[in-house]
């Protein structure tokens, strides 16, 4: 086998593709992948064998989705499903590097990796963060439980690289605690222009508020709507547009919706493709974020490199390496959002201009 070669993992992404969090993340890597070594897919099966995918899984993964029908995605399923039959398994001797870039919740794909590793392949992570485990308060009970896989796994690592600083000291303070601690990789922060959207400029006539990502309880959807209710009750009729997958334990959120449906203060935009994002945002007069802890929280971050002003929390670790643009606010509570997001004094004086990034999704520090 040649040397420069690198068989990635893609296990959760083949069997249930999404175009949310993570698998954005992983998508934009296969598409900005600049070698040397060449990228081959592969897979762990429920027997914990390494499959090797063929590379027109890749192709799949990289196809835009600005269609983003329920038929384009059901044939993105069929398609990897197709490709998945064809696989073939690995032997150790015929692997050198093994990569992860996912977050997963089965035994075998932990034991897959801890075995590889033991028969010497050098087996590289990135991570995103340690949520599940550090704030159990934010997930739906006994998600921890299902994770504890993905921290065995990680022990059969030899190399780590990191989303954000606050990853990185939260494993080597909060996980590891200086047991299995292997040499550490760099921070690989996340690029802003993955969308494609063009450079905005900012327009007091934009009234719209948009808020992009998994409807969800951990991302506090619901203290966005809570405070935008306070304001239709104040008198502010501000129309607020949220798109995204739909977890079944918002179930606080879903109650919202069905309260206000018809209400054109309220657009819900349920899995929205990559050219609706990019239609939503080009009237937005903000992007707003309620989610208070990420491995790294990048809608805001895209919204401000195209020009686009953010509202968002303190604690996000890209508010950090936004230079401007970004309102911030201490506390996501609807009060709080009310006050002060949607207040034009504070967003007119919130200009964001362009600055330079890598191509692509993931940029290296």
């Amino acid at each position: 086998m040649p040397p420069a070669v690198i068989h990635l993992d893609l296990s959760e992404i083949v069997a249930t593709p999404v175009r949310t969090g993570i698998q954005r993340v992983v998508r934009e890597a296969i598409r900005h992948w600049s070698g040397p070594a060449q990228l081959r897919p592969c897979c762990v099966d429920a027997a914990g064998r390494l499959l090797s995918l063929p590379d027109a899984v890749l192709d799949i993964l990289c196809a835009n989705d600005d269609a983003g029908t329920a038929e384009s995605r059901e044939a993105e399923r069929q398609a990897l499903r197709s490709l998945m039959v064809t696989a073939k398994p690995l032997e150790s001797r015929e692997v050198r590097r093994l990569l992860n870039l996912e977050l997963f919740f089965g035994a075998a794909r932990a034991e897959a990796h801890l075995r590889f590793a033991a028969a010497g392949v050098r087996v590289l992570w990135y991570l995103h963060d340690f949520l599940p485990f550090l704030r159990p308060d934010l997930f739906p009970s006994g998600t921890t439980k299902h994770c504890m896989h993905f921290l065995r796994g990680l022990r059969s690592a030899s190399r780590l690289a990191f989303v954000s600083e606050q990853t990185r000291n939260d494993y080597v303070t909060r996980v590891a605690r200086r047991r299995h601690l292997v040499p550490l990789g760099p921070v690989i922060g996340l690029g802003a222009d993955g969308l494609g959207l063009e450079r905005q400029n900012f327009s007091p006539d934009r009234r719209d508020f948009v808020s992009i990502g998994t409807i969800e309880s951990r991302k506090n959807t619901i203290s966005l709507l809570r405070a935008f209710e306070l304001l239709w009750e104040r008198g502010r009729n501000a129309r607020l547009i949220v798109g995204g997958r739909l977890s079944p334990d918002a179930t606080d959120s879903l109650a919202f919706f069905k309260k206000y449906a018809g209400d054109p203060r309220l657009v819900v935009l349920e899995e929205p493709s990559d050219e609706m994002v990019r239609q939503v945002l080009r009237g937005a007069r903000a992007l707003v974020m309620p989610s208070g802890a990420e491995g790294f929280g990048l809608p805001p971050y895209e919204s401000v490199h195209a020009g686009i002003p953010a509202v968002a929390s303190v604690h996000l670790p890209s508010v950090a390496a936004m230079p401007e643009g970004v309102l911030l606010l201490d506390r996501m509570d609807p009060i709080s959002i009310a006050d002060r997001a949607p207040a034009p004094a504070d967003l007119d004086g919130v200009r964001p201009q362009p600055w330079r990034l890598g191509a692509g999704t993931l940029r290296r520090n």
